[in-house]
């Protein structure tokens, strides 16, 4: 099976709320624009916007996940999506007799299944998740990462980048923690509105503690947040307090001020949940997603802009940082120095 993508750049224009950036002054008012915004990212804790970068402006928001599964018909197996997912988990946490969770174990924090998926992404396995960044100039970067420029006609002459506004969509596609800390607070309330029943939550908190796939996969969509320095801690009443480590084994996460979105639905990519609309029969909607076309011929451009006059140019070195650098780097400073 063929993945769609879109054939017009009016076509797109249905689903996105799109910009043409056709020239450098235009380029430079766009990234003026986020570089002077007052919700710039911190490492710890992220920014209301997220951004994701593509070299082809052609491509829908599909993830990996889904490209495979309708790809390669994979549903004629007779297993379901979910199944699909779970089983990749499964598997790479019993590989070579639980290497994953020791590994995980030695950090201090359960083998997480959403732990699991971030790894898988990270390496390249199909998951039911798309990376996006907190900061603007990490998705310039992707939007040009391997950009391939043979001018033709319309939207194969454009990358893109997007933007979601997530204190806009944070009720129905809320970070996981804000999830948690929901869910959590429900427990709260129904153990303190019923103090003398001996009411087992365990089935619920060992869901939510354990982050399992089953138990979040049913939100269909919700971003999980990347690198902060000591996780996410949490408390219930009676119940010690837990704490989340998600992304933070993982290099390239804290470079690129890098999070991950998730979306369970097997078929439809990121945009069709965001219609900009109110659906009949809908409580919530979604805003469309922000798009800037950008005309590749902008490409040597951009990346001067990205890399010229930073202390750290942001370039593959850099969004792609290799342990075997970092200790030759460590040696090669002690002999400049001596």
């Amino acid at each position: 099976m063929i993945i769609e993508t879109y054939e017009t750049l009016e076509e797109k224009s249905k689903y996105f709320e799109c910009l043409i950036i056709n020239s450098k002054e235009e380029f430079d008012e766009l990234a003026k624009l986020w570089t002077d915004a007052k919700d710039q990212p911190s490492l710890d804790t992220g920014t209301r916007y997220i951004f994701r970068g593509l070299t082809e402006a052609k491509y829908k928001l599909f993830n990996s996940a889904q490209r495979l599964w309708n790809g390669e018909e994979l549903s004629n197996l007779g297993r379901s999506y979910q199944n699909f997912i779970q089983a990749e988990i499964d598997n790479a946490k019993s590989f070579q007799a639980n290497l994953l969770e020791k590994y995980y174990n030695a950090f201090g924090h359960p083998a997480y299944d959403l732990s699991i998926l971030s790894f898988l992404q990270h390496y390249g396995a199909p998951t039911p998740l798309l990376d996006f960044t907190y900061r603007f100039d990490s998705a310039a970067f992707f939007a040009l990462d391997g950009l391939k420029h043979y001018p033709s006609s319309d939207i194969d002459n454009y990358c893109s980048i997007y933007s979601i506004d997530t204190k806009l969509t944070s009720r129905i596609f809320p970070s996981i923690i804000d999830h948690i800390k929901f869910s959590l607070s429900q427990i709260d309330q129904i153990i303190e509105n019923h103090p003398d029943d001996n009411i087992d939550i365990s089935n619920v908190l060992d869901g939510i503690g354990s982050l399992k796939y089953e138990t979040f996969n049913g939100l269909t969509l919700f971003h999980i947040p990347g690198y902060s320095p000591n996780g996410y801690s949490f408390t219930l009443k009676g119940i010690p307090h837990f704490n989340l480590v998600l992304n933070q084994h993982n290099l390239n996460i804290i470079n690129q001020a890098g999070l991950f979105v998730f979306n369970s639905d097997p078929i439809n990519p990121l945009e069709y949940h965001f219609t900009g609309e109110l659906e009949i029969g809908k409580t919530f909607h979604l805003p469309k997603i922000k798009c800037w076309n950008i005309h590749k011929s902008l490409n040597e451009y951009i990346t001067r802009y990205l890399t010229e006059n930073r202390p750290i140019p942001i370039n593959r070195e850099f969004m792609f940082p290799q342990e075997e650098l970092i200790a030759k780097t460590a040696f090669q400073k002690f002999k400049n120095i001596s």
